[in-house]
């Protein structure tokens, strides 16, 4: 609460320019306010909170709410009635003013807290530890009579009083950061930076500040970027700062996502103009890529699948236009209309929904057709049978489209008995009789054998696959065509030309859907997170980092017996800021990854992600047929 300067002018004048809040402390303490009482200081800056705490914000990330605060004389989060350690953010002797934080000694003693500010902290006595000023005993109540000992903590005398200001919020955050409390400051990726600094310089038992840090982070939701571009841009600082590479590329996703919106953070004025520079140029991009995907979904591949990409006869490409106009009437009777109306917003013909809507569509269907025992290996394909040839014609559309092949490119093909054909002996018999109902005989039965080849050709066993509404509208379609007869296309090369263009568009799909590999949380957004070719981050373009690179490139001959003493341990190497590295590790079951047989995604910590590392062998498309989980 602000104090009024005295006026020099009239006492009268003075009375009037003081505020409800000085008069009340006036009372409390029974004492006037002299001018030297106000003679500012570098730690007493703290004493009038106006002067420095303009725009300090309490960000508090579990509930997405930040609020102006305006604490540091006395911070009721860091106040605990039953604390026995009082912190005062000043040197012994050097101000009347009572401590700015009771804390339980417990908690801070377990952090080491008291060797790395150098400090043991004093008994008091149980009257000492509740004396404070008067005003202080009526705002916070009588706490209760217990042996409380002090810190005193000043700010370095070579500091400004906006550093020193800066220094307290720090020291304040320190604390708030072991005893699970939101940190407060002008910005909250540079109040983060500062807190892992002070860690670092705080010659703690614990050498890896950065996990608990980014424990800490997690733990109070600055790690949760999904639809808060206040946490993204933040922790965007925070890991450029530090060359953080994995938790910056996860920031940096869905801050392009969210490209349009950064704007409106007071976070984005402390990007870096690279970095902005680099989040425009990904997100047009990927709009880009994003409108061309639109197009082609809306035709259901007609352009990229046309008589110049795909060689079919005329019964095949008739059975091929059959079954767009199938897939045309299932989607116009989910949405009302195909294809859908352009987003205004991004330009884009298809929202992130729908995009993901079909993706799970196709990859159940996909499920529900493959061979699971085929591979991409040209070693291990299996001989020709004559006909279409499916994986020549799907590895060209992966080649021209720069996609990574599916793990299974082949469908399971129905076998129809030779002797249930109309033409075999047993068909010819029962035709000799002449009779109407022989014939009719006939090709029931031929019917039902193209059904039943047809319906063994599929993976139905799996429960999962078969709730999907397109799913069952496929088994009715295969199920209609076979019962027609009206194309001349044989039930093999028919279910060829079907998965053809299921296995285009499922790679179309997973291409507008799969986020990169450190991104953690994919589900639930509003925006695109498939951002390919982002690039280096900015600390491994400059001039200087490429000089190190061309630097470790270069051969260094050591002598023998340095390798030697490497070899035995015996070299001390220096200590370091932990990297947030990506080593191999156990493989991790990420949302990103699109797996068929774990729709529901899973969220790996930040620090999970530090200690095992981002497993890079992961395939885009999981088809592992030990796998259950759902």
């Amino acid at each position: 609460m602000p104090e009024s300067r005295r006026s020099t002018r009239s006492s009268g004048a003075a009375r009037s320019s003081s505020t409800a809040a000085d008069d009340y402390f006036r009372q409390a303490r029974g004492l006037e306010l002299h001018p030297a009482s106000r003679r500012p200081s570098i730690d007493g800056m703290i004493d009038k909170p106006g002067r420095h705490a303009g725009g300090v914000k309490r960000w508090d990330g579990n509930r997405r709410m930040t609020t102006e605060w305006d604490c540091l004389r006395r911070d009721p989060e860091l106040w605990f009635p039953d604390g026995d350690c009082l912190i005062h953010l000043y040197a012994r002797g050097q101000s009347r003013r009572g401590p700015s934080f009771r804390l339980p000694l417990a908690q801070l003693a377990s952090s080491q807290v008291f060797v790395a500010y150098g400090s043991r902290p004093d008994v008091r006595s149980p009257q000492s530890a509740e004396s404070g000023s008067s005003s202080d005993r009526i705002y916070f109540g009588n706490p209760p009579t217990v042996q409380a000992r002090e810190l005193y903590i000043p700010a370095p005398a070579r500091l400004s009083p906006g550093g020193a200001f800066r220094y307290h919020l720090t020291t304040r955050n320190v604390f708030a950061s072991i005893l699970g409390r939101p940190v407060v400051g002008t910005h909250l990726g540079q109040a983060l930076i500062d807190l892992l600094e002070r860690m670092n310089t705080l010659n703690l038992t614990e050498d890896d500040h950065l996990r608990d840090i980014l424990v800490y982070m997690e733990d109070e939701g600055y790690g949760e970027f999904r639809e808060c571009p206040d946490h993204a841009l933040a922790v965007l600082i925070f890991a450029e700062h530090f060359e953080l590479q994995g938790l910056w590329t996860d920031a940096f996703v869905h801050c392009a996502g969210m490209n349009n919106r950064l704007t409106e953070s007071g976070e984005f004025e402390a990007v870096s103009r690279v970095t902005k520079a680099l989040m425009m140029r990904t997100r047009l991009e990927t709009d880009l890529r994003l409108e061309h995907a639109g197009r082609s979904l809306s035709t259901f591949l007609e352009d990229d699948l046309s008589a110049a990409y795909l060689g079919l006869g005329n019964g095949p490409r008739v059975h091929l236009d059959r079954f767009r106009s199938f897939l045309h009437s299932f989607y116009v009777g989910r949405y009302g209309y195909w294809p859908p109306p352009i987003n205004n917003a991004s330009n884009v013909a298809f929202s992130q929904s729908a995009f993901r809507s079909m993706y799970f569509d196709f990859r159940s269907l996909y499920q529900y057709l493959v061979d699971t025992e085929s591979t991409t290996s040209l070693q291990d394909q299996k001989p020709a049978d004559g006909g279409l040839c499916v994986f020549q014609n799907v590895t060209a559309f992966d080649r021209r489209h720069g996609y990574a092949s599916l793990p299974h490119p082949h469908p399971l093909v129905p076998e129809c008995a030779k002797d249930l054909t109309p033409r075999s002996a047993a068909s010819l018999d029962v035709l000799k009789i002449g009779a109407p109902f022989g014939r009719r005989k006939a090709r029931k039965a031929k019917r039902i054998a193209a059904i039943a080849a047809l319906s063994a050709a599929t993976n139905s066993e799996d429960v999962t696959v078969m709730d999907c509404p397109l799913v069952r509208e496929y088994m009715w379609f295969e199920k209609a065509f076979t019962l027609e007869e009206k194309e001349k296309v044989s039930l093999a090369e028919a279910r060829k030309v079907r998965w053809i263009l299921i296995y285009t568009i499922l790679q179309v799909l997973v291409s507008v859907n799969k986020a990169p590999i450190e991104v953690r949380d994919t589900g639930g957004v509003s925006y695109p997170l498939c951002f390919q070719n982002i690039g280096k981050p900015p600390w491994k373009t400059s001039s200087r980092a490429q000089a190190s690179e061309e630097r470790e490139d270069e051969i260094e001959i050591m002598p023998d017996a340095y390798y030697l003493t490497i070899r035995s341990g015996s070299t001390k190497s220096p200590k370091v800021t932990p990297k947030y590295t990506a080593s191999p590790a156990p493989t991790l079951n990420m949302s990103h990854n699109l797996s068929v047989r774990s729709p529901q995604p899973l969220r790996a910590s930040s620090s999970a992600l530090l200690e095992h590392g981002h497993d890079k062998a992961l395939s885009l498309i999981e088809i592992d047929s030990d796998s259950n989980s759902s």
